[in-house]
């Protein structure tokens, strides 16, 4: 392995912008020591440059550059399609992050950012008639839920559940377990899917999915993760160790 992808929200800290879980800190300063540390989160709560201030400041980043979201993915990917214009389903406080995106009632996307926590179906109703017009639907995740607060809350994924079943189309993943967000921390790390490992608390969109594209996929039982949930992930994952402070002495013994 050159290259290790840590997920942030219940792998390095309780809660988006929650304390260090215990050893996360170590943990993540021994791997460091020997290769280069990606940190991966499908978070879209919290813009882009907030997160990293926030793990930078409590040692679990060494820089902006090296956290990866699906907003940057989009900034990345949906400009160089024509994509950059449309309808943002987005809360206030994420807009920052897409400054790069054109409001426009009949631009040629929708783009989903949002778990819609404080929205109301009335409130979609735009960007579902853009999609029955033609236009490309994109969210940033598909995750079906994150744990806030100490109990689990639905995600993006549930509200592009339902624009995809009203309007019959169907959302490109922005973030895990999308091969786009893979293969863009591969270019700027310069390795190879295979030579990378991601790690996490969500055996679906972390591990399985992890490994059904090449990488090692390292289950942690913190976070949201429930008892059997290495056995409910298709494809399992490469192993599952009890929190991320176990994961140097694992990488160090499978080599």
């Amino acid at each position: 392995m050159r290259v290790v992808c840590l997920d942030v929200d219940g792998t390095l800290t309780d809660g988006v912008r929650g304390p260090a879980l215990p050893g996360a800190v170590d943990a993540v300063r021994a791997l460091r020591a020997k290769m280069p540390v990606r940190l991966v989160t499908n978070t879209t709560s919290v813009p882009h440059a907030e997160l990293a201030a926030f793990l930078v400041e409590r040692e679990l980043l060494d820089a902006p550059e090296s956290l990866w979201t699906p907003s940057r993915v989009a900034a990345n990917e949906l400009p160089a399609r024509g994509h950059d214009s449309g309808i943002l389903v987005a809360d206030p406080g994420q807009r920052r992050d897409y400054a790069w995106f054109r409001d426009d009632p009949g631009g040629p996307a929708v783009l989903l950012a949002t778990e819609a926590h404080g929205w109301r179906i009335g409130d979609l109703q735009d960007a579902f008639r853009r999609l029955l017009e033609g236009a490309a639907f994109y969210a940033l995740t598909r995750n079906r839920y994150f744990k806030k607060g100490g109990a689990l809350v639905t995600d993006v994924g549930g509200v592009a559940a339902l624009l995809a079943y009203v309007s019959g189309r169907e959302a490109e993943t922005l973030g895990k377990p999308s091969r786009l967000l893979f293969e863009a921390v591969a270019r700027q790390a310069g390795c190879r899917l295979d030579e990378m490992v991601m790690v996490g608390d969500d055996a679906e969109f972390d591990a399985g999915a992890a490994v059904a594209l090449g990488l090692r996929g390292i289950l942690v039982k913190t976070g949201k993760y429930r008892a059997g949930d290495e056995s409910r992930s298709k494809p399992a994952p490469s192993a599952t160790l009890d929190s991320i402070r176990n994961l140097p002495g694992w990488l160090s013994a499978s080599g």
